[in-house]
């Protein structure tokens, strides 16, 4: 039932308990009970109702009135269960005014004299507002001694109230499995009732704890479908939406969970909630904020917060708040002796030992008080932060424990112990993206390993060899090409609702078709962010290990080719590590907040070159010469002098990948790759290509204006499989890459930048999306795709990109082709014609591409043959 229905009243005894639900049909319905000729029991039941309604609409002294005059109207008719039942409510009440002492009182009248089974449901509400009050042991106690009871008198409604308190005291207390265990036996008990309401508050309590626990899939799924049964009862809470949106963030989610922090801020804001659910909203909406790259706004939602909870006397949450609050004031340049005292006394009050405020609160201490000169409070902080790295809790708090460490480890002046500090964090943080099950996931987690990564990284570039900074480098880059991948082979939910997706991406045209686009690409990515890898493997399982860069192979893997891996240091230079003929040489570059423009610019040119007359295209040419040759100087500065006269293989940051390489000046005339990673190069290198040379021809529906290459390559490749027109449909492309040694395909390209996960190739029947791709079992060995932008993915994590290019490359296609603006689809037909020839002749992509670039005759040509890159290394 929701709110403002006209469905028949209910009986007076369910009304407390639609209060929650459905609280404005309650109070109708409580207000026509008071209003008319009412029997004593059945005003008591519409007072408690009422109470229960004002009472989370934060109208505390409305509910005490409520309340009170329920238990008068109890007490002069001599109904003694229902003055027992109204005064657990009213220590409820009480609680959350923040009156402790009268709180407790109002417990200890109604258990004087209850029966077993009256006192039992007292003590499930006493537990409840134990915890409040963070009084963990005694919610713990009384919540086990009412289960008891409760089970033995066949009451599985209360039995699963008391469950599920229980639950969260052994939350509280750092036991997350005994927890867990609770919570899945309140939810089936709750569930046998049709309590649909209680039922969905456990399931969302399921989510939290999964996410204490470090299971993030079933944090999201839980808490996913806690959201979906909330709206199908017409009432969503504000709780359900502050802890998805923090789920979200420890996902690496962070414009999600923005989204959903921003939600929840106009929930409140437009809401009569009780103060502390407020301050706890606030606080979460602060906090992903402040990971979004926003402190102010940050600080004014943790100064609202505060404020809140300071009016009603919640002293945790105003503890919380502050926190919050200093972490965006460091964030915006406020270091100071105080601060670092400030935060240090707020994470010794707190009361939580589990809370990651607590912990975040340690090591802003620690960092703060190690810039202004306190070492001894350093110290402390980042001695006790760093505890954290071991026993129980989320690998994200062990990570952060690990930081911990490699802060007092630099502190102290101990190099060795700082990096292996920073391995172990990252170890973790391996160990925890292999639990997730959507490579979106895997790509944005390791955000959580930037620090770290920084930390050891400035170091090496500092004072280490170029052998230390490469691997460093590999260390936290290409985590996608690095683990082994998620199999989506067998999803069968994730097959039908693409189906679904490109069924109605073939019928876009009015606002509804767009909604439905939009609706199924949620119920997508909820899907998948809810995948636990160890339920996508095979029977075996895959391989529980990252991929290691073996230098003395990679060097013997190069021959005469020279590889330069640039890393770019926050508010710092580029450096380069290359990589030749046996030995490592380590340059620095130029200024890495200068490049992006340097990039757009030159990108700009390029997309314009390409498609105009030649004489135009001269002249942007021409004008964009000097910015390219600021372009290289930026990123390879002095490399550009130790490339050799060999092949040439790139491994730029990830922000960097789609810089049109084969434009800058020192690199037109060689032969140049780039690659996402050392090991991913070394990798697809390395691989051997399949022994069936399976071609695979495919071209998007519209020949005149995209995959007309396709036709006269058709002729070369005697035996390929073809498709174009009606017959290039998403299952039919699917079938023929899978497994092949060669792949065309010429089909309009879209570039999500808002959802990389569903950028895609335009085929018969609708959009073939990374998701699609990332169902083959054997990609291709090399795949050219002459797709507008189809080399572009969005940076995300640490340095990780996402898009169609990453995901093959990280499935095992050995080499790519593909583009970074849009290019000219005459000119791409020219291109790909010399590419191929080259290739039946055994060059590998790069060699190919250069071939391509040289045979360009006029302008345009040229600017479309700068505009494509080799991936990989095939």
């Amino acid at each position: 039932m929701t709110s403002g229905s006209t469905s028949a009243p209910v009986a007076a005894d369910q009304l407390p308990g639609l209060a929650m639900s459905s609280p404005d049909e309650a109070v109708r319905m409580a207000r026509a009970v008071l209003s008319g000729a009412a029997t004593p029991l059945d005003q008591t039941y519409a007072l408690q109702a009422l109470g229960i309604v004002q009472r989370e609409r934060g109208e505390v002294g409305r509910a005490l009135r409520s309340v009170r005059r329920g238990i008068r109207v109890g007490r002069e008719h001599g109904l003694g269960a229902r003055v027992t039942d109204l005064e657990a409510s009213l220590g409820t009440v009480l609680a959350l005014a923040g009156r402790r002492r009268p709180a407790f009182a109002a417990f200890d009248s109604a258990l004087d004299g209850a029966e077993p089974a009256e006192r039992a449901r007292v003590l499930v509400r006493r537990a409840a507002v134990c915890f409040f009050f963070q009084d963990l042991d005694g919610a713990h106690r009384d919540s086990h001694e009412a289960a008891g009871v409760l089970e033995r008198h066949d009451d599985p409604a209360w039995e699963a109230r008391a469950r599920s308190n229980l639950a969260g005291a052994l939350l509280g207390l750092g036991r997350f499995a005994e927890a867990d265990r609770e919570f899945a036996r309140a939810q089936e008990l709750i569930e046998s009732t049709g309590e649909r309401y209680q039922a969905t508050i456990i399931v969302q309590n399921r989510g939290d704890c999964a996410h204490r626990m470090g299971d993030l899939p079933r944090a999201l799924r839980l808490l996913y479908d806690a959201r979906r049964r909330y709206e199908e009862l017409g009432v969503v809470p504000p709780e359900v939406v502050r802890d998805l949106a923090v789920v979200q963030l420890a996902a690496g989610l962070t414009e999600d969970a923005a989204t959903t922090a921003d939600e929840l801020v106009a929930v409140l804001d437009g809401a009569r909630d009780s103060a502390l659910r407020r301050s706890d909203g606030f606080i979460a909406a602060a906090i992903v904020h402040l990971a979004a790259g926003n402190p102010g706004r940050a600080a004014d939602l943790a100064r609202k917060a505060a404020r809140s909870s300071r009016r009603q006397g919640h002293d945790d949450a105003e503890r919380h708040a502050r926190v919050v609050l200093l972490r965006a004031q460091a964030e915006a340049g406020a270091v100071t002796k105080r601060h670092a005292r400030a935060a240090a006394a707020l994470a010794a009050e707190l009361t939580d030992r589990y809370a990651s405020e607590r912990l975040d609160a340690l090591v802003l201490a620690g960092r703060l008080a190690s810039a202004t000169g306190l070492p001894e409070l350093a110290e402390e902080a980042l001695r006790t932060a760093a505890a954290g790295r071991r026993g129980r809790g989320s690998a994200l708090r062990r990570a952060t424990g690990w930081y911990a460490q490699a802060l007092l480890a630099e502190s102290a002046g101990d190099r060795r112990a700082m990096l292996r500090a920073c391995g172990r964090g990252l170890d973790v943080l391996d160990t925890h993206a292999l639990s997730l099950g959507a490579t979106e996931l895997r790509a944005r987690a390791t955000v959580h390993g930037s620090d770290l990564a920084a930390l050891a990284t400035r170091r090496v570039a500092v004072d280490g060899t170029a052998r230390e900074l490469l691997r460093w480098t590999e260390r936290w880059r290409g985590t996608l090409h690095s683990l082994p991948w998620p199999e989506a082979r067998h999803d069968a939910e994730l097959a039908a609702e693409l189906g679904r997706l490109r069924a109605v991406g073939s019928l876009i045209g009015s606002h509804a078709d767009e909604a439905e686009r939009r609706r199924i690409e949620e119920r997508i990515r909820r899907h998948v962010h809810g995948r636990d890898a160890a339920t996508t493997g095979p029977p075996a399982g895959p391989p529980t290990a990252r991929r290691r860069l073996d230098v003395g192979e990679l060097l013997d893997a190069l021959g005469d080719r020279t590889l330069v891996s640039i890393v770019g240091l926050r508010g710092g230079r580029f450096h380069a590590v290359v990589a030749r003929e046996g030995r490592l040489k380590h340059v620095v570059a130029g200024d890495s907040g200068a490049a992006l423009d340097e990039v757009e610019y030159a990108k700009f040119a390029l997309r314009g070159a390409a498609v105009a007359a030649d004489a135009v295209a001269g002249v942007l040419l021409a004008a964009a010469e000097p910015g390219l040759a600021r372009l290289q100087e930026t990123m390879l500065g002095p490399a550009v002098r130790e490339l050799g006269d060999g092949p040439v293989v790139l491994v730029p940051p990830s922000m960097m990948q789609s810089v049109p390489w084969g434009a800058l000046p020192a690199l037109r005339d060689r032969d140049v790759t780039v690659a996402p990673s050392a090991t991913a190069w070394l990798r697809a290198r390395t691989s051997a290509p399949p022994e069936q040379r399976r071609v695979a021809l495919i071209a998007g529906a519209d020949l005149a204006s995209s995959g007309a290459e396709v036709g006269v390559l058709a002729g070369v490749y005697a035996d390929a499989t073809v498709l174009t027109g009606g017959d290039a449909t998403a299952d039919a492309a699917l079938a023929a890459l899978d497994g092949s040694w060669l792949a065309h395909i010429g089909a309009h390209g879209r570039y999500r930048g808002d959802n990389p996960m569903f950028s895609s190739l335009e085929l018969a029947d609708g959009p073939l999306t990374v998701f699609d791709l990332e169902r083959l079992q054997s990609p291709p060995y090399r795949l050219l795709l002459t797709a507008c932008e189809s080399g572009v993915g969005s940076p995300t994590g640490a340095d990780e990109l996402l898009g169609l290019t990453t995901s093959l490359s990280a499935l095992g296609t050995a080499g790519l082709l593909a583009t970074v603006v849009p290019v000219s689809d005459a000119a791409s037909v020219d291109l790909s014609l010399v590419v191929h020839e080259r290739l039946r002749t055994g060059d590998d992509l790069g060699a190919a591409l250069l071939a391509a670039r040289r045979a360009a005759a006029g302008a345009r040509d040229r600017a479309t043959a700068w505009s494509f890159l080799a991936l990989g290394g095939a």
